[in-house]
């Protein structure tokens, strides 16, 4: 371990909840997806906790009604209706988080490159889709998906981010809502921070040892300034 003057080269984001706003959006398509069965609706907080858990969708079923979702076929069922709500309701309910954009805008005119990491498992030209239509999709220079690389916490999606973006990891920070972020970050030697717009509250992310928390990505320039104003040192891989 060598030690090395701070200077951030690159921002790293989980999306949902972090950069865009979909819980509401997915919780409404979870429900209308377990209804047809004359189930629900489980709440929003309830859906938020599934999340932070890393739980995918095909665990959510099983966990919360196990009578109903013990066979696979039912379970893939579900999933594809839910999936098919999500697009339907995605154009009017998921929108960008605030200050996001302005903050995505200024990294992007630092120098700062930016990458995500996404539980999610589209890939390909589908995993953009939704940035496109949200007009952010510009700023990022490349983005890792759970179809692509291992799931948080695993450390393989960030790392893998971390090789696209031509950067090593002490140079790098990662921001995520959910104590998932938080040791996915950690085991790929990134500064963390966590922030308190999605699906983890402050005690859940304290208990993880983020570098920073943070109450959006909104305030994110101001820590990044503060580190190099300080000239911060930090313990990194070299």
């Amino acid at each position: 371990m060598t030690l090395a003057v701070w200077k951030i080269e690159g921002v790293i984001f989980d999306l949902d909840q972090t950069l865009i706003d979909s819980l509401e959006a997915f919780t409404e398509a979870f429900n209308r997806g377990i209804k047809r069965l004359g189930l629900g609706p489980v709440g929003k907080e309830t859906v938020a906790s599934f999340l932070d858990n890393g739980w995918r969708m095909d665990k959510m079923l099983s966990e919360t009604f196990p009578s109903v979702f013990f066979e696979e076929e039912t379970r893939k069922q579900c999933q594809d209706e839910t999936r098919k709500a999500y697009l339907e309701l995605e154009p009017e309910k998921v929108t960008v988080k605030s200050g996001v954009e302005r903050t995505l805008r200024s990294l992007k005119e630092k120098g700062v490159k930016i990458g995500i990491v996404t539980g999610r498992t589209t890939k390909g030209d589908a995993k953009w889709l939704e940035l496109r239509r949200l007009n952010i999709h510009q700023y990022i220079d490349a983005m890792v998906t759970a179809a692509e690389a291992p799931g948080k916490p695993a450390p393989d999606g960030l790392i893998s981010c971390i090789k696209a973006l031509g950067l090593s990891a002490e140079k790098c920070v990662y921001v995520g809502d959910s104590r998932l972020d938080m040791r996915a970050g950690k085991q790929a030697g990134l500064l963390t921070v966590g922030i308190l717009t999605g699906v983890a509250g402050k005690e859940l992310l304290l208990k993880e040892g983020p570098d920073r928390i943070l109450g959006g990505v909104s305030e994110l320039l101001n820590y990044l300034s503060e580190l190099e104003a300080n000239g911060e040192a930090y313990h990194g891989r070299i």
